[in-house]
């Protein structure tokens, strides 16, 4: 069922016009902080400014039967067109485009599983594996929940319960881009990211996620694969530096040098579509113990995820 369908009256004009519409005149509130009239205003201010992607936006989206569940789950997602998005240097017409063919990307996919979990409201178990000591590591999948601006897709690995680590991530036709790469709540102890290393023999949470996006990317054809410099993040943006750029701490160029990735321009680096495995004549004897466990560990990985094509 679209959005049209649970509100008749928006099926008396056009689809996106009347979207819009309703959107800016509280008849359409998908969440709180739409009942506000001064969030509504600065909405259709920013309509005004950019009518023609807006409304191309709101044309495809509110024909989508996931539409209704995705306002809920991304409260600010009819307004993101018309901000900072993904990375810095975007132009509206690029953030209609990377929105719009994520969507169409995820509609595209045989694995049901996968498909729903990109679009879920709430986090879903993806993939689960045995750390080594028995511990239960989950990847598991949502919408961008709170990271609306960084993506439209999270992947989050959490080790017996405790979030470690989330990507957010945007698949623009044969691209993904990643704009947000998140470690472990504040008030969760550094000795967790350690003991979910050791778990994973040696591998951190956020290097694990990056190996789930590399099967992504090698089952469904990705050419290219990005991730967002410490310059080019959109909290960086003039909008958000006072209120959110101080809070930003993250070294993206460092995590995305140590996986093979080099500076494409400004706002991104580009990122190998894999990072190749060393052989194990090539290792210290000592340690090619632990990296027969890290392959198996990979392996087993490589395995789910297969089967959720």
């Amino acid at each position: 069922m679209t959005i049209l369908d649970q509100h008749p009256s928006l099926q008396k004009n056009n689809a996106g016009v009347s979207t819009i519409m309703a959107l800016v005149s509280g008849e359409l509130t998908p969440c709180d902080i739409w009942h506000e009239k001064s969030y509504r205003a600065k909405f259709l201010l920013r309509t005004l400014l950019a009518p023609r992607q807006t409304l191309r936006f709101f044309n495809s989206m509110a024909q989508q039967s996931y539409f209704s569940t995705l306002l809920k789950a991304q409260k600010t997602l009819p307004s993101k067109i018309h901000r900072h998005y993904l990375h810095l240097g975007m132009n509206a017409c690029a953030r209609v485009d990377a929105i719009l063919n994520h969507y169409q990307f995820v509609e595209n996919l045989s694995g049901k599983t996968l498909a729903y979990g990109l679009m879920s409201p709430e986090q879903i178990e993806l993939l689960a594996l045995d750390g080594k000591d028995g511990e239960k590591i989950q990847i598991n999948v949502s919408t961008a929940l709170g990271a609306e601006r960084e993506g439209e897709s999270t992947l989050w690995l959490n080790m017996d319960g405790v979030r470690l680590a989330a990507l957010t991530f945007c698949v623009a036709g044969d691209k993904i881009f990643i704009g947000g790469l998140q470690g472990a709540h504040r008030s969760v102890p550094h000795d967790a990211i350690k003991a979910a290393t050791k778990a994973c023999h040696g591998l951190f949470p956020k290097r694990l996620l990056m190996e789930v996006l590399w099967l992504l990317a090698a089952q469904q054809g990705i050419k290219g694969i990005y991730g967002v410099s410490n310059d080019g993040h959109v909290f960086r943006g003039l909008r958000y530096r006072l209120s959110k750029g101080k809070h930003f701490h993250a070294s993206y160029n460092e995590f995305w040098e140590s996986t093979g990735g080099e500076k494409y321009n400004k706002h991104l680096y580009r990122l190998p579509l894999s990072l190749p495995q060393k052989y194990l004549n090539e290792i210290a004897s000592k340690k090619r113990s632990e990296y027969r466990k890290r392959y198996a560990l990979l392996e087993a990985l490589q395995t789910q995820f297969a089967e959720l094509s």
